[in-house]
Order: structure tokens, then C-alpha cells, then sequence
């Protein structure tokens, strides 16, 4: 049975009857009686001391530890806090005074000044005046990401170029430093599935720590004996969840399969893994392929956007949940290998949960929606008859 820590007002109340016990004749109700400050005082103190230890009760395991604890507990797995990354993307400009340069390193920032990116490669003008490079924000975190065509300001403008450049490519791949919560999910995660040599656990302990990754999922065995696939998501920056970039693959030996490549996303998983994967072992980060889930629902009363929001919101849930569910059942095999299936009662379950949904009829899909291998299921179009 939990110890119940009394409250302020009960140890005033016991300590009081205590005092007046040992002391008789005492008063600790007159409200300048030296015999009222005692209890006070010591109630007050008693209270300080037992906030105290509850407070110190919960450093002492990983789920509900604060902070600087949770950073501790973490840092004795090896597990690191996943700092914020940075948004990388090009930079366009056009006016430039031609064969003119803007070196790299060279800073620029948005209209408003929260955003400051450099180039990480020089701008040199063409015979038109047209340059551009290879820019990533100087901070890292979602709000880095920023969209095509956003006007850039120079700070300190280069000789021979305009004072404004513009987002060419779409700056990506910036992700927020991971949140107290998240972290704690690791960790518990690293205290209740310890390693056992290159097991499932490892690939996907490894991949989390990826800055940008929230899901992994393994396939052994795929595609040949010793290999092993991860399919990692990062649900925050990527749409969907897919990584951007091209497959990442190492293979070790001196024959001629032997090596390593890809880019991007999947190569940023592959580099996180190698340093710790079985030195046999043949390694694989793919994307995997998207399978939207349409719907059509009709009888719905009162239904309004917010009504539509709600319904998107529980049905992209479902899916999170139901992958994850596949990925459990499949005795160690993985979901992305043998394919999944979303069932008409997950989807029906999934709209009767969204708020001010009362009653509704699902008219599509109208049978069990199977996944191929290699495939994840994400929200379609959803229509309203």
C-alpha cells in the first residue's frame, strides 16, 4: 500500500494535538501565541522535508523521473538526448553582376529575423546574373523547414549581388530536439529490451536515435539469409512519415556486391547502425511504399469541419496503431515483410471514436483492406455522401 504524504493542514493538526499533549496548558490556536509559531514552524518544515523525499521518490526510475534524472538514467544505456537538426535547401538568386561570388558561409535570413541560413557552398553568377548554392539553417528544429520561393535577406550582401536571394529548393529535414517524453520512451525502452547480440530490439534502438525517426520497423532474413531491412519513419518532417532519399545498403567483404551507398534519409539510419550492427551482418534502410486508405461515410448528422477534422485525426491514429499492432503479431518476422491488414471494424471503430460523430454508415471500403509487403497504409480521401 503507497505511504499517503498528509497534507500542510494535517501536520498542523497532529503536531498541534502533540504539543498541547506534552505541554499542558499550551494553546496553539491563539493566533500570536509563541506556542501557535512553534507548530508552524515545525509543521512547515516536516511539509518542506516530505515534498522533498516524494519528489526524490520519482527520480528513482526512468518513467517518472525529471529532466536532469532522466538524462542520467538515459546516459547509463548510452542514450543520448537527440538534439534539434537543421533544414538544409538551395538558394536561388537572380541580378547578380556575372562570375561574381558569394562565398560559402555566407548568411542570409528571413523578413522577420527568426530564420538565418547560410550557404554551405559558393554562389557564383552565370553570364544572366542567376547563381545558387547550397544553403542549411544556422539553428535547428521544425520551424527551419522553410517552403520554396520564401525571400531571404543577406546579411552583409556579398559585392555584385542583390541584397534578397530566394528559396529554390524547399528547405527540409530541420526536426525539434527530442521532448522529455520522447526520450523517456527510449529509455524505458533500452531498460525492458536489452541487447542480445543484434536482435530486432538493437536495429531499432539504433535507428531511434536518429534525430528525425519515430517509428522503425525490421524485417530479419530480407532480402537474404544474414540481412537485415529497416524501414524507419520520420512522422514529423516527412509527409506520410517516408524518409526522402534513395535506399542505403552495407554489405561487408571485397567481392563484388561488397560496399555501401545511398543518400539522404535512409543513409543518415545506415550510418547510425553500422557502428553498432553485427560485424556479419548485411544491412538495408529502405522507404517503404504508401498504400492510401480511402473512405466514404455517409448518415452523418451535424456534420461540419471540425466534424471532418476529428475523423481525419482518429483515422490516422488507427493506422499508426494498427501497423504497430501487425508489427507484434507477426512472431518476429515484421509486418513490412508479410503484409498487414486493416479491417472494416478498425475503421469503423476509428470514426465512432471521432467527437460529435453519432451515427454513420461505411460504405467504403467494402471489404478488408489488405497491405502488400513493403507497404504501409496512410490516410486517403475521405468522403462524405
Amino acid at each position: 500500500m503507497p505511504y499517503s504524504v498528509p497534507t500542510l493542514a494535517d501536520l498542523l493538526n497532529r503536531i498541534g494535538a502533540a504539543w498541547r499533549a506534552n505541554f499542558p496548558g499550551a494553546d496553539t490556536n491563539l493566533r500570536n501565541s509563541p506556542d501557535r509559531a512553534f507548530v508552524s514552524a515545525i509543521a512547515r518544515s516536516t511539509n518542506e522535508d516530505m515534498s522533498f523525499l516524494q519528489w526524490l521518490g520519482l527520480q528513482l526510475f526512468p518513467f517518472s523521473a525529471a529532466t536532469e534524472y532522466l538524462e542520467r538514467w538515459a546516459g547509463f544505456r548510452n542514450v543520448a538526448r537527440k538534439p534539434a537538426s537543421r533544414a538544409a535547401g538551395t538558394v536561388t538568386f537572380a541580378g547578380a553582376t556575372p562570375a561574381m561570388t558569394a562565398p560559402a558561409g555566407t548568411r542570409l535570413q528571413t523578413a522577420d529575423g527568426t530564420i538565418t541560413v547560410e550557404l554551405t557552398a559558393d554562389a557564383t553568377a552565370d553570364g544572366s546574373g542567376n547563381a545558387s548554392a547550397a544553403a542549411r539553417s544556422i539553428a535547428g528544429g521544425a520551424g527551419t523547414n522553410i517552403g520554396t520561393g520564401t525571400l531571404l535577406t543577406f546579411i552583409g550582401t556579398p559585392a555584385g549581388f542583390p541584397d534578397t536571394g530566394t528559396v529554390g529548393a524547399t528547405f527540409a529535414g530541420g526536426a525539434d530536439a527530442e521532448t522529455d517524453n520522447q526520450l523517456r520512451l527510449r529509455t524505458q525502452r533500452i531498460y525492458s529490451q536489452p541487447s542480445f547480440g543484434g536482435n530486432q530490439d538493437d536495429w531499432q534502438n539504433a535507428a531511434l536515435a536518429v534525430a528525425g525517426v519515430t517509428r522503425v520497423f525490421t524485417s530479419p532474413a530480407v532480402p537474404t539469409p544474414g540481412a537485415v531491412t529497416i524501414w524507419p519513419l520520420f512522422d514529423a518532417i516527412r509527409t506520410n512519415g517516408i524518409p526522402s532519399g534513395t535506399d542505403a545498403w552495407y554489405r561487408p567483404g571485397t567481392g563484388p556486391s561488397a560496399g555501401e551507398g545511398g543518400a539522404g534519409d535512409q543513409r543518415a539510419v545506415l550510418d547510425a547502425v553500422l557502428a553498432t550492427r553485427p560485424v556479419c551482418a548485411h544491412v538495408y534502410v529502405g522507404a517503404a511504399a504508401t498504400q492510401a486508405l480511402d473512405i466514404t461515410l455517409s448518415g452523418l448528422t451535424a456534420l461540419n469541419d471540425q466534424v471532418k477534422a476529428n475523423v481525419a485525426a482518429e483515422i490516422a491514429n488507427m493506422l499508426i496503431a494498427r501497423l504497430a499492432q501487425a508489427d507484434q503479431q507477426s512472431n518476429g518476422i515484421g509486418a513490412l515483410t508479410t503484409g498487414y491488414t486493416i479491417y472494416l471494424e478498425c475503421i469503423a471503430s476509428a470514426v465512432q471514436l471521432a467527437a460529435g460523430v453519432r451515427k454513420f454508415d461505411l460504405t467504403l471500403p467494402a471489404s478488408d483492406v489488405v497491405v502488400p509487403a513493403g507497404t504501409i497504409a496512410v490516410p486517403g480521401l475521405i468522403t462524405y455522401a
